[in-house]
C-alpha cells in the first residue's frame, strides 16, 4: 500500500498541477478535472461545490479516487468523516446563502484533517 501510494503520488506531482489546489476564476477549467481530483485525495482536500455540473461529476469520481490512496492516519479519520458529511450537505443545499456557513466549517475541518497529514503525532493522546 506504501509503495502504491509513493508511485502514485509522485506520478501526480509530475503533473504540473502545484497551482491547482485551490479553484480560482483563473483555474477552474484545469481545477475540475479528475486527474486534479485524484491528485487532491490523500492530501485530504475538501470539494466546496464550485465545479460546473458538466465536470463535478467526473472530479467528484477522482477526488474519490484519490481519498483511497489517503494515508492511514486514525486520528484524521473523523475529520475525513465531517468533511465528507460537509460536502454531501454544500451539494444538497437550494441556495447560495445556505452554502457559504458549510464551506466555512468545510475550511476549519479541511485545515484540521491536512494538519494531522503533516504532523500525525500532533495529535496524540
Amino acid at each position: 500500500m506504501a509503495r502504491k501510494l509513493a508511485v502514485a503520488l509522485s506520478v501526480l506531482s509530475l503533473a504540473g498541477c502545484a497551482n491547482l489546489d485551490r479553484p480560482d476564476a483563473s483555474n477552474l477549467a484545469a481545477y475540475c478535472t479528475a486527474e486534479n481530483g485524484f491528485r487532491l485525495g490523500p492530501q485530504a482536500r475538501a470539494y466546496f461545490g464550485v465545479c460546473p455540473k458538466d465536470t463535478e461529476s467526473a472530479f467528484l469520481a477522482g477526488l474519490a479516487r484519490g481519498r483511497a490512496l489517503r494515508p492511514p492516519t486514525p486520528q484524521a479519520f473523523p475529520f475525513y468523516a465531517q468533511m465528507e458529511a460537509l460536502e454531501k450537505q454544500l451539494l444538497a443545499a437550494p441556495a447560495e446563502a445556505d452554502r457559504e456557513p458549510i464551506r466555512a466549517r468545510l475550511r476549519e475541518v479541511e485545515w484540521w484533517a491536512m494538519e494531522i497529514l503533516r504532523n500525525p503525532g500532533s495529535m496524540m493522546n
